[in-house]
């Protein structure tokens, strides 16, 4: 009952702050990512806090824009920029729908359908709505507090720096980490709210290069706004800075190799698009490779690397499973909440447990949203690259290269686990294109 009290007078609360300061709300939401593992029910339906807040900022959205909204939304989608993007959308989220018939859990599709595939798109053109309108101010220099960008970045840095914080303290501690991964010592990994150690590394990792920009764009600030106007800038860099080498320790005690090897890629390519840096990027990058080949075959890091180990060769297993089954059922996949169900006769590592992706991006696409979700899947991100690195050569070069280095640590980790099915990793996938919108146009300063 105080559970219900509590929730109810948040909800109420927060609608209460995005009617006055919708800019706020939007950033606290980016703060408050975890709150999805907050559960409870209206009436017969399933939904989380973080599902709250989203529709409410959606409400909000719709009810103070309701007369300008179809005439901007509609030329905001029929523009020729965007077209190629509506239409990867609409199959993604075809695919989806049609997942949810196709699935042998509907109720639990549902909740998918609606978590994952509905609601962040549906927060990504609310988004682009307010950076739209926020960038065509034309004035690049705007405070922090009144460009929302900037503050919804710096809240999802916070929020992630809590994570790591949390993670650190595990480490020492063992404080919520469940008994499977705190009883061996010699395989402990951290796991902060999510109660499995990967789910760190999915979180933090693409949150890196975001951070990078907010500590150049506060230190640029800095030397601009005058002293009393300092402080957020301040208050900017140092959560920035402080959550750098933060959330590295806790990706390393969370054991989350594929989150410091998608660091290792975003900073590899961020490098590469800086002129000063490219030579030098590409020269590490050979010997590190060189490195990795001449390495006796024994050594750990390399077998962990080329997937030799023991996890590698599970997840070998998985996508040789995975890809039996899709061979059956290449269109319509296993459909939303499925996958851990109709994939037990395929098992070839019987004595483990079921997943419930098969760990890496694009099978776990196929395999729930089947082949039209994979298409319009694989479509949005071949647009953002395409429509990135446009933007690069026509010479907006601010935010954009952090943005498209984000999206490449968010892919390499996809490679080795699946960083969209989860309601805070989803939100943190349509973040990206919308921050590429916002850099690409004329006048942001991207």
């Amino acid at each position: 009952m105080l559970e219900t009290i509590l929730i109810t007078f948040f909800v109420f609360a927060y609608a209460a702050l995005a009617w006055r300061r919708f800019n706020i709300a939007l950033s606290l939401l980016f703060l408050l990512l975890p709150a999805y593992l907050i559960r409870f029910e209206i009436g017969p339906l399933p939904t989380t806090l973080l599902e709250a807040m989203i529709w409410v900022i959606i409400l909000v959205w719709l009810v103070k824009n309701w007369r300008q909204l179809p005439h901007s939304i509609f030329a905001w989608l029929l523009s020729r920029q965007n077209r190629s993007l509506v239409i990867a959308v609409a199959l993604f989220l075809l695919g989806a729908t049609l997942a949810v018939f196709t699935s042998a859990h509907t109720r639990a599709a549902l909740g998918e359908w609606k978590a994952f595939y509905i609601e962040p798109v549906l927060l990504f053109l609310v988004l682009t709505t307010v950076f739209i309108k926020k960038g065509s101010s034309g004035d690049s220099q705007e405070r922090l507090a009144s460009n929302p960008p900037d503050l919804i970045l710096l809240s999802l840095i916070a929020g992630a720096l809590a994570t790591s914080a949390l993670a650190i303290y595990q480490h020492y501690t063992g404080w919520l980490v469940p008994h499977a991964f705190w009883a061996n010592r010699n395989t402990y990994r951290v796991t902060a709210w999510y109660g499995f150690p990967n789910a760190v590394g999915l979180f933090l990792a693409p949150v890196m290069p975001l951070s990078a920009y907010l500590v150049r764009q506060s230190w640029t600030r800095l030397k601009k706004e005058s002293a009393g106007a300092r402080f957020k800038h301040w208050a900017a860099l140092a959560t920035s800075l402080i959550f750098i080498p933060a959330s590295l320790l806790a990706i390393l005690f969370a054991r989350s190799t594929g989150g410091l090897v998608g660091i290792t890629a975003g900073a590899g390519v961020l490098l590469l698009i800086c002129r000063k840096t490219r030579y030098w990027a590409a020269a590490l990058g050979v010997i590190g490779l060189i490195g990795i080949i001449l390495t006796p075959g024994i050594n750990p890091i390399k077998q962990e690397l080329l997937m030799q180990d023991r996890s590698g060769k599970l997840r070998l297993d998985m996508w040789a499973e995975t890809s039996s089954f899709l061979m059956e059922r290449p269109l319509a996949g296993a459909g939303l909440a499925s996958y851990s169900t109709l994939i037990y006769p395929y098992r070839i590592d019987k004595w483990i447990e079921v997943f419930h992706h098969p760990h890496n991006i694009f099978l776990t696409m196929w395999v729930n949203i089947g082949l039209i979700g994979l298409a319009g899947f694989v479509w949005i991100v071949v647009w953002f690259y395409r429509v990135g690195f446009g933007g690069l050569k026509a010479g907006k070069t601010n935010l954009l290269p952090f943005v498209i280095s984000a999206m490449t640590v968010w892919l390499t980790t996809g490679l080795v686990d699946s960083p969209y099915i989860k309601n805070d990793l989803s939100v943190l996938f349509w973040l990206l294109p919308a921050l590429l919108v916002y850099a690409g146009q004329k006048n942001s300063g991207g």
